[in-house]
């Protein structure tokens, strides 16, 4: 520390100009260093706000059926939207005869890209409903994976987890016509401990056509 004492005012001054400058340098650097990490998080922002947002979502609609919904709920078009599952989609209902099986048409469904989706546009596919949740054997957990190109190139995948779980009370305070199907189920039961033999037949005779769950046929087999 002696030496220090032997400096000349001159030498002091150019210490003291040359650490002056030194902090003006890391100043500058920290500054331009948060300009350009400002910048880039403004581009990024300004990218996302202007990307297509595609969402996948297994919804209630107010008759007690749970819809499968693909949406671009962002500003601009999507492009080549590819959609997977895991593990893959299954319906609880068995076809009728001549009517399409609601589990192939839903794999098919997400097993090809779509071409374009437009912002707002909404598809829906009919894939289950409340009484699914009878059966549990069937998966109740579903996790959407979506990739999609915008206007500036590809767009960060997007990942969707659906419980349907969560979803099962709302499905069921929603419909509308349940206390009505309670009252007709009350009604029902009340004619068959009178007629045994009673059936639910139209007036024409003809059982009354509508599709059976996969573990109803399963089991008539």
């Amino acid at each position: 520390m002696d030496h220090l004492k032997d400096l000349t005012t001159d030498q002091w001054a150019v210490i003291v100009t040359a650490g002056t400058a030194l902090v003006a340098s890391i100043i500058a650097l920290l500054q331009t260093s948060a300009a350009r990490a400002q910048l880039a998080l403004g581009e990024r922002v300004h990218r996302e706000q202007n990307e297509p947002y595609v969402i996948v979502d297994i919804q209630p609609d107010p008759y007690g059926s749970m819809m499968l919904v693909i949406e671009n709920t962002g500003p601009t078009v999507a492009r080549d939207v590819r959609i997977s599952c895991d593990p893959p989609l299954e319906s609880g209902w068995a076809p009728d005869p001549g009517q399409p099986d609601l589990t192939q048409v839903l794999q098919e469904v997400l097993g090809r890209p779509i071409p374009i989706l437009p912002p707002r546009r909404r598809l829906t596919f009919l894939f289950d409903n409340v009484d699914r949740f009878q059966n549990s054997s069937l998966p109740r957990r579903y996790t959407f994976m979506v990739n999609a190109d915008g206007p500036a190139g590809k767009v960060e995948t997007a990942q969707y987890v659906v419980d349907l779980d969560a979803v099962k009370w709302s499905i069921i305070a929603e419909r509308p016509t349940k206390k009505v199907e309670d009252k007709l189920a009350k009604i029902e039961a009340a004619i068959l401990k009178l007629v045994p033999s009673a059936r639910r037949r139209p007036h024409n005779g003809l059982p009354v056509p509508g599709r059976q769950r996969r573990s109803d046929s399963a089991d008539e087999s």
